[in-house]
């Protein structure tokens, strides 16, 4: 890997999230679509790998749970789930941008269902209320991507005692990260959600100066 692939990856990743808005972000999306899984390993995004390791500890039926890859992308995370874990349960996944789940669907991963659903602040999803045990989202929790406030609707779609899995960035993100962590904190003081376990690790390690991030399991109370 040279340092001229990984400067013009780091472009990529710029121009998704600090774009004018999250409609110029999912153009940039629909162009990197093709090149995404390929430039996560010049990044070194361990994202996908750490929310795995905690679906490995915290979730214990792996035959007959139900799963949510939201803002899934090209399904990383569902296909390492799937085929690392052996799980067997149904998943589905939810994402914005249609090329990136034409790429998710051409992983050897079985989804039910395919959702492209746009989130908007109130977090409500095309789906009936506690429809799953497990939402999983990597990295999709930041600007230009899902409002801040839409966790408050999300975790609607997980059952009482289900997980919420889900890594974020722990710096750069500004305002947004801010009012996300009021978000957060909010619901966990309304008993909403409980944290059971975090692990922080470096985002995109092979970059010189690489962001703090976070890997999160919350139970829904």
């Amino acid at each position: 890997m040279s340092n001229k692939q990984l400067n013009e990856t780091l472009e990529k990743v710029k121009c998704t999230i600090w774009c004018k808005t999250a409609e110029e972000s999912q153009n940039h999306y629909t162009l990197w679509s093709q090149e995404y899984d390929d430039d996560l390993i010049i990044l070194g995004s361990d994202g996908c790998q750490m929310a795995t390791n905690m679906f490995l500890k915290h979730v214990k039926d792996k035959t007959s749970s139900k799963l949510l890859d939201f803002g899934g992308g090209t399904g990383i995370s569902s296909f390492l789930i799937r085929n690392q874990l052996q799980f067997q349960g149904e998943i589905d996944i939810m994402d914005a941008n249609i090329d990136m789940l034409y790429k998710a669907s051409q992983k050897k991963i079985g989804f039910r269902n395919i959702i492209r659903h746009f989130v908007g602040k109130s977090g409500d999803l095309p789906v009936r209320d506690e429809s799953y045990d497990v939402i999983v989202t990597t990295g999709a929790f930041i600007p230009k991507h899902i409002p801040p406030s839409a966790i408050q609707g999300v975790i609607k779609a997980i059952r009482p005692g289900g997980l919420l899995i889900m890594t974020r960035r722990l710096q750069g993100t500004g305002d947004y990260g801010e009012e996300f962590d009021q978000n957060i904190q909010q619901l966990c003081s309304e008993k909403k959600l409980e944290l059971l376990d975090h692990i922080e690790y470096d985002h995109f390690s092979n970059q010189e100066n690489s962001i703090k991030s976070g890997c999160f399991v919350y139970m829904r109370k």
